[in-house]
């Protein structure tokens, strides 16, 4: 009797332990047998709007794609965009939200550099992976953290590339306008160092709010020093309406930007007055017909009823693409301690006409930047 309860015993745990084996369902926060679930939060309405329409379509592009084929290592991916209006503290509390409340397992594309800095305690504390943080400054950069991937090139060498190309084009009277909050500060701390590290001084500075209420004073402030070139650390409508500005009052300086401005909205609310400026930017020419992952982009985009492309939304695609990436070498038994490991090993990850290098001690991806203008016909051309 006691054999036979003994073998009973032993046949009920081995049942249990086989369908435990069996239907097992994994445990990580973001992680179901059939999907897995990554949140963004974005600046949708607010002063850079059109920039966080663009960024939300390139990574929504991919993996839409992506889902059709089936998704990744059998689970299809979800993702999750919160609105923050480009205001910090909303996208502090859409994190709190997606990490509490939609249980995410990564997050993505987190937009801004003032929204990015209030949000990096949290990523610290809770130990959540941030993906392409969408902004160059080093808040995100330093000091290092093993669960925060940057992939785009920094602020501070796309600054070098202008200021280098400046200075081997023989322009001097340099003028600066940056930004009243930290992406600003940064871009004009970084403006100075390479500027300095060249023996030239800023011809002229001037200061503007993010909401460009008070453009007319800074162009007439900038006008006044009559400048052969105007680099603007501004993104959105800071930059569009103090280019309008000042090109009502003076005429024959070019201006130079950064790669935020890379949004084909702009080009559009610029209008002529675009015509001729320098935008820097961090990912491949987006119309190439040459490249393989450009055209891959504009049929991704082209599935979602979308046929305005730009640098934007190409690196959001890009950005989205890597990640995935990441999820296929973490394997099926999916965890976020696996995913980083996945994620630091992506050396030489080449995609063409971009290349992605992680490592153990290095979270920075690409430092690729290369300088396009916008022209005549209201594009980007190279």
């Amino acid at each position: 009797m006691a054999i036979s309860l003994r073998i009973f015993i032993g046949f009920i745990l081995s049942v249990a332990l086989g369908m435990s084996g069996a239907y097992a369902m994994p445990t990580e926060s973001g992680v179901s047998e059939s999907e897995i679930v990554i949140g963004q939060s974005l600046g949708l309405p607010g002063p850079l709007a059109e920039l966080g329409v663009e960024i939300s379509n390139g990574s929504r592009a991919y993996i839409e794609a992506l889902n059709e084929k089936g998704g990744i290592n059998g689970r299809k991916i979800r993702l999750v965009t919160l609105d923050d209006g480009y205001v910090p503290a909303n996208t502090f509390k859409n994190v709190e939200r997606l990490l509490e409340q939609d249980r995410v397992f990564a997050l993505l594309n987190i937009m801004g550099t003032p929204n990015s800095a209030d949000v990096m305690p949290l990523i610290e504390k809770t130990g959540i992976p941030l993906f392409s943080p969408l902004t160059g400054a080093e808040i995100v950069r330093t000091p290092f953290r093993a669960n925060v991937f940057n992939i785009r090139a920094g602020y501070r060498d796309e600054i070098e590339k202008l200021v280098r190309h400046l200075q081997t084009i023989g322009v001097s009277r340099i003028a600066v306008v940056s930004q009243e909050n930290s992406f600003g500060k940064e871009g004009l701390a970084a403006v100075n160092s390479s500027m300095n590290a060249r023996g030239i001084k800023p011809w002229a500075n001037a200061s503007i709010k993010t909401d460009a209420s008070d453009a007319n004073e800074a162009a007439s402030h900038i006008a006044k020093s009559r400048p052969n070139a105007i680099i603007l650390i501004t993104a959105g409508r800071a930059t569009n309406e103090l280019i309008k500005s000042y090109n009502r009052l003076a005429k024959g300086a070019q201006f130079y930007t950064l790669s935020v401005m890379g949004a084909q909205s702009n080009i559009k609310a610029l209008g002529k007055d675009g015509v001729g400026t320098v935008v820097a930017s961090v990912v491949p020419f987006p119309w190439s017909h040459a490249s393989p992952l450009a055209k891959e982009y504009r049929a991704a985009m082209h599935n979602i009823g979308v046929t305005e492309y730009s640098f934007v939304s190409f690196e959001s695609y890009i950005n989205a693409r890597v990640l995935v990436e990441a999820l296929r070498r973490s394997g099926k038994e999916l965890t976020r301690q696996r995913f980083i490991s996945a994620a630091e090993n992506l050396s030489g990850f080449n995609l063409g006409e971009f290349g992605v290098n992680f490592s153990k001690d290095s979270r920075q991806g690409s430092r690729y930047v290369e300088l396009t203008i916008i022209g005549a016909s209201g594009r980007f051309i190279r």
